[in-house]
């Protein structure tokens, strides 16, 4: 499994297009209302099927970013 960002399209009716998420086999975790986020976990062979979806702009994985301790040498 995969976590995954998708973004919707502005005038997209975000319920529908959650609702399709899961049909097309996103187990969403968090919808961000106000940016048109949704956010989930898929396996990686079900990607194009999520793009595919009415009213999504865009599907990324999520990146996680690991900084060092504040107290390393390297800043």
């Amino acid at each position: 499994m995969e976590e995954v960002l998708v973004s919707t399209d502005d005038d997209a009716d975000l319920a529908a297009v959650v609702e399709a998420l899961r049909q097309a086999g996103l187990s969403v975790t968090e919808v961000l209302t106000e940016v048109g986020v949704v956010i989930g976990t898929a396996d990686s062979d079900k990607l194009a099927s999520l793009s595919a979806v009415p009213g999504v702009a865009e599907v990324e994985p999520q990146r996680t970013i690991q900084l060092p301790p504040p107290d390393s040498p390297v800043q």
